[in-house]
C-alpha cells in the first residue's frame, strides 16, 4: 500500500494549507463565537474550485478523488471547522447525486453546487431516530406526479442555509413501504424551517429543525438509486470525510502545545523539558499518525464511489476518539490558559467533540465493524 502523495495532491493540499493558514485561520474564532455563517470563505471556497472537488468535470466539478478530498477537508479543518463544513457537504452530497441520482438530477445540480450557487444537505434524524434510523417516520405518499411529505427532521447541519435536502423518507402505499432519498428544495410550499439550535461547536454551520406538512415534491426528485440501503452506504464517503476534519483540528492543537510547551517556563526550565509532559506529546504524535494512516487507507481504496464501510467505520472509530483524545491533552499542556476563550484551545475542543458524533457516533461504528467481523447475531 503506497502512501506516497502525487506531485498534483501535494499542490492541492499546499495550496489548501495557503488558503487556511493565510485567509481562514485568524477570523475563525469570530464566525465561532458570532454564530455567523463564513458567507466570505464559502464565495471564496466556490470560486477556486473546492466545493465541486469530487463532482466530476463533465458538471462543473474537479473530478477529482476522495484521497484529494481528504487532503483539502484536513487542512481547512486545521484553521476554520465552520468553513471547512460547507466543503464537505458540497462535495459529499455532491456525490451522492453522482452516484445515486438521475441523469436529470446530474445535470440541474451538480453545475450550481459545484461553483457555489447552491448549497446542499442532508436529512436523515428525527427526535425518535437518530442512531436508530430504521425507526425514521417521515413520510412521502404518492399523488399523481408528486409525492406529498409529511414529517419532521432534527440536527440538520446547514439545513437552514442549503438551497436543497436530500431528505430519507417512508414510502409509504408502496410494497413494504420501503425508505429512500427525495431531493427537496427550500421554498417548496409546505417545507419549513424549525428551531436552529444553539450548539457547542460548529457553530458557522447551524444545525436545524426542518418540517415537512403535505409538502409536495415532484416524483422526479425521488433518487434512482436512493433506496435506504444506498443511502446508508453512501454514509461511508461523509464518515471518511468526518474523520480528516477531525484530524485536522487534532493537529492544530498539536501543533499550538509543541509551539507552547517549548516556551513556557515553570520551576526553571521548559515544561518541554519534563519527562511526563514530553511523553504526552509523543503519544499525541503516535495518535495522529495511526488517524492518518487509518483515513488514507479508506480514501485511496475507493476506487469507485463510495470507500468501504468497514474501512470508513475503522477510521472514523479511531480517528474520531484518538483527535478528542489528542485535543484534550493539548489543552492539559496549556493548563488554565488551555481553558480560556483567548486561547484557540477551548474552541478546538468543541469542534472535536461533534465530530464523534456526527455521521453515526462511535459506538455505532462498533456495530457495523463487529457486524462485518462476526456477522449479524440474533440474541
Amino acid at each position: 500500500m503506497d502512501f506516497n502523495l502525487s506531485e498534483q495532491q501535494i499542490a492541492l493540499r499546499d495550496s489548501a494549507q495557503r488558503l487556511a493558514r493565510d485567509v481562514f485561520k485568524d477570523k475563525a474564532a469570530h464566525w465561532d463565537r458570532a454564530a455567523e455563517v463564513p458567507w466570505e470563505n464559502i464565495k471564496l471556497l466556490g470560486e477556486q474550485g473546492y466545493l465541486g472537488l469530487i463532482i466530476p468535470e463533465e458538471y462543473g466539478g474537479g473530478g477529482a478523488n476522495l484521497m484529494d478530498l481528504v487532503l483539502v477537508l484536513e487542512q481547512l479543518g486545521w484553521a476554520c471547522v465552520s468553513s471547512t463544513m460547507y466543503v464537505f457537504s458540497s462535495n459529499v452530497h455532491g456525490n451522492r447525486i453522482t452516484q445515486l441520482g438521475t441523469d436529470q438530477h446530474r445535470q440541474t445540480y451538480l453545475p450550481r453546487i459545484a461553483s457555489g450557487e447552491i448549497l446542499p444537505c442532508h436529512a436523515m434524524s428525527e427526535p425518535q431516530a437518530g442512531s436508530d434510523a430504521h425507526r425514521m417516520k417521515t413520510s412521502a405518499v404518492r399523488d399523481g406526479d408528486y409525492y406529498v411529505v409529511n414529517g419532521n427532521k432534527c440536527w440538520i447541519s446547514r439545513g437552514a442555509v442549503s438551497h436543497l435536502v436530500l431528505v430519507d423518507v417512508v414510502f409509504k402505499d408502496e410494497e413494504k413501504s420501503p425508505k429512500g432519498l427525495l431531493i427537496i428544495e427550500h421554498g417548496t410550499p409546505g417545507f419549513e424551517i424549525g428551531r436552529i439550535e444553539d450548539m457547542m461547536g460548529h457553530r458557522g454551520s447551524p444545525s436545524t429543525e426542518l418540517i415537512f406538512r403535505d409538502c409536495r415534491v415532484p416524483a422526479t426528485n425521488r433518487m434512482a438509486h436512493g433506496d435506504f440501503s444506498a443511502s446508508l452506504m453512501s454514509m461511508s464517503l461523509s464518515r471518511c470525510c468526518n474523520s480528516a476534519i477531525a484530524l485536522g483540528v487534532a493537529q492544530r492543537a498539536y501543533d499550538e502545545a509543541v509551539e507552547y510547551v517549548q516556551r513556557r517556563e515553570a520551576f526553571g526550565k521548559h515544561l518541554a523539558d519534563f519527562q511526563g509532559l514530553r511523553w504526552m506529546v509523543a503519544d499525541m504524535a503516535v495518535k495522529l499518525d495511526a488517524a492518518r494512516m487509518l483515513i488514507y487507507r479508506a480514501a485511496s481504496n475507493a476506487t469507485a464511489g463510495f470507500p468501504s464501510e468497514l474501512e470508513a467505520a475503522i477510521a472514523k472509530t479511531y480517528a474520531n476518539e484518538a483527535s478528542l483524545s489528542v485535543v484534550s491533552d493539548a489543552m492539559q499542556l496549556f493548563g488554565a490558559n488551555g481553558y480560556s476563550a483567548a486561547y484557540p484551545m477551548e474552541r478546538l475542543y468543541r469542534d472535536v467533540r461533534g465530530f464523534v458524533i456526527a455521521g453515526g457516533t462511535t459506538q455505532i461504528q462498533r456495530n457495523l465493524i463487529a457486524r462485518k467481523v462476526l456477522g449479524r447475531r440474533k440474541y
